[in-house]
């Protein structure tokens, strides 16, 4: 078994772990809805997934094994990944807080079920297949195939990482700017007030909502903020599930407002 072959199947199972996680999330909410965390057709966490599942569990004795391998294994990859992404650029692409057995909303128990079953799927089930199609193909010829799949795949991890690094600054610039803001009406606010009770007058006082007044200049920070955003920003911004780490207010509404202009283009 070559290392250019198995990363053949590593990028051909990252495809298929992309279709059936969008024909997944868009039959859920009824439309289309592109989960993948880079913009190529591929979600890497199956791709790693289904090889360590055929690497590690083709030499088990029986199904059983398989399964509570399979069930173990991924709910460290999964784990792991949604801490590293966290940290590194405060987004999830999954989050099971409103699943039963849940830890910290990275893994929970149904899904580790259905993985385990996956891996069995995989190995019974589309492995063969996979062998079929990769077996005639002559090892001279997997290697430049292999070769043109890692640059692309690459230079989308690179680009990707680069959008999403430059999403968490302008979220932080966001922030700052209406913290500011709201700290100087807030200011403008009490002077008035102490002016008003110390000139004993029964004028009108002048009703100020600070909630209202941050969520409309959120909103115009925002605005501005979408507008300098380039297609892998945008993608990267639909395509995660929530912001955590202090940006899941930001967040949320640049989701919602990314959602909202899609709908009025549509």
């Amino acid at each position: 078994m070559h290392i250019t072959t198995i990363f053949i199947w590593f990028i051909l199972y990252s495809i298929l772990g992309w279709i059936y996680e969008t024909i997944y999330c868009s039959v859920k909410s009824l439309k289309w809805d592109n989960r993948g965390m880079l913009l190529g057709p591929y979600c890497p966490i199956y791709g790693v997934g289904a090889v360590l599942d055929v690497l590690l569990c083709s030499s088990m004795p029986n199904a059983g094994a398989v399964f509570f391998s399979c069930m173990a294994g991924s709910a460290v990859i999964e784990y792991v990944t949604s801490y590293t992404t966290e940290r590194l650029f405060h987004a999830v692409w999954w989050d099971y807080s409103d699943l039963p057995f849940n830890i910290r909303g990275r893994i929970c128990l149904p899904c580790t079920l259905g993985f385990g079953v996956a891996g069995l799927i995989v190995l019974y089930g589309l492995h063969p297949y996979m062998e079929k199609l990769t077996n005639p193909i002559p090892l001279y010829w997997q290697e430049p195939i292999a070769l043109l799949f890692m640059a692309v795949f690459a230079a989308d991890c690179a680009l990707t990482a680069d959008s999403l690094a430059q999403i968490n600054v302008k979220l932080a610039a966001t922030m700052d700017a209406v913290n500011l803001q709201i700290s100087e009406r807030y200011e403008a606010f009490i002077e008035n007030a102490k002016q008003s009770i110390s000139a004993g007058s029964g004028a009108r006082r002048e009703r100020i909502s600070l909630e209202d007044y941050k969520e409309r200049r959120t909103k115009e920070e925002l605005e501005k903020t979408l507008s300098t955003m380039g297609l892998m920003q945008t993608h990267a911004v639909r395509s995660s599930a929530t912001f955590r780490m202090g940006y899941s207010e930001l967040g949320g509404k640049m989701k919602h407002m990314l959602r909202h202009r899609a709908h009025k283009e549509a």
